[in-house]
């Protein structure tokens, strides 16, 4: 089908509050869908590709072996690992608004159990690999709309969190990933990527989990930052304000909840011993 074609079936149920599909077959408008899923054009991509797939999963008119058709698709090399590091300025599209689908599955996977154990392991799997790799962290871009990649990410990895079947090994695995990832010195997260990626992180907490197995990750990148300070190059400057970013969201996402008054004393320390050159002028 057509972008076009896709457009004009879409802004239609849209309008009619999601109540009127066309004619054509669901399945029909779900291939489209896929095909177009990362399509340049916002209006599509975003304002109905988005919500109109999204209301077809939460409401029901898939049925579960569909949905984990669906997973599968969404996971594989032509859509969350689509040209992935290679040069091409708008495959990220694909792999980020393929990303939010995966989301609102997870989403419906708690309610209604369609996706195994051992297939959850293997989305886990697949979702921490495509955070590992994404090196395309655009926000808002001219013309095209929201690329948006890790605040993407960011709600499809709360959602993986949330899931009663995740190994808990995972969730550990989960927030050193984060922590990871808010240190990268390729470029700047500019629309409040850190903000969106503190919320998995204090579903982490809410489960339980002893945060002193944060500590060790956050010493080990305050030192290489200490160690790096003086560097004649930006990549330095890119990792410590990346990772500023997101040590204050998530302090701050903290005090307002008046919770892990231990992980708060150990990120205000990390905090001053990043910017002690600044305090010694």
């Amino acid at each position: 089908m057509k972008a076009n074609e896709l457009k004009s079936i879409l802004s239609q149920y849209k309008e009619s509050n999601f109540q009127n599909l066309s004619s054509l077959p669901v399945p029909i408008i779900t291939e489209a869908m896929l095909e177009h899923i990362g399509n340049t054009d916002p209006i599509l991509r975003d304002s109905l590709i988005y919500p109109c797939f999204t209301n077809l999963i939460i409401n029901g008119h898939y049925p579960r072996p569909e949905l984990n058709r669906i997973v599968t698709v969404c996971l594989d090399e032509k859509h969350l690992f689509y040209r992935i590091n290679q040069d091409d300025e708008d495959a990220v599209f694909t792999r980020s608004f393929s990303s939010l689908i995966i989301a609102v599955l997870l989403f419906v996977n708690v309610k209604e159990t369609f996706i195994s154990d051992e297939e959850m392991d293997v989305v886990a799997r697949k979702i921490i690999d495509y955070v590992k790799k994404e090196e395309d962290v655009r926000g808002f871009v001219e013309e095209k709309g929201w690329a948006h990649s890790i605040a993407h990410i960011a709600d499809t990895l709360d959602e993986l969190v949330k899931q009663p079947q995740l190994k808990e090994s995972r969730l550990e695995e989960i927030a050193l990933l984060i922590l990871e990832k808010m240190s990268f010195d390729k470029d700047y997260f500019l629309f409040e990527e850190d903000e969106r990626m503190v919320i998995p992180i204090i579903s982490v907490l809410q489960k339980g989990i002893d945060p002193s197995f944060l500590y060790g990750q956050i010493d080990n990148i305050v030192i290489e930052l200490q160690q790096n300070y003086s560097q004649n190059n930006t990549k330095p400057f890119i990792q410590r304000t990346n990772l500023k970013q997101f040590l204050r969201s998530l302090l701050l996402h903290l005090e307002v909840l008046n919770k892990q008054e231990k992980l708060c004393e150990h990120l205000r320390s990390a905090l001053k011993s990043i910017n002690q050159p600044y305090y010694n002028l």
